[in-house]
């Protein structure tokens, strides 16, 4: 996986924010998802699942809002990626 698919993927989530809350706040609801994927905690296995869900339904989750780890939650059992010790 290259890191240009991971930025289009990226985008289209982003996108699908934007276009229902506003700029500001794809960037405040996008934070957990790029610190959880730029600090390397993201594998390869969490980044197909992702590849391969609906960037709407992702988006819908990040735009809870909460916490870093409970969005990365909410994405997690939207893409039925188990996240081992947490």
């Amino acid at each position: 996986m290259s890191r240009t698919q991971i930025e289009t993927m990226l985008w289209h989530i982003k996108r699908e924010i934007m276009m229902r809350h506003g700029c500001d706040a794809a960037d405040r609801y996008m934070d957990p998802l790029n610190w959880y994927i730029n600090t390397g905690r993201a594998s390869l296995d969490f980044l197909r699942a992702l590849l391969s869900a609906r960037p709407v339904l992702v988006a819908r989750d990040l735009a809870k809002e909460g916490s870093y780890n409970e969005a990365i939650n909410r994405v997690c059992k939207r893409i039925k990626y188990n996240r081992e010790g947490i």
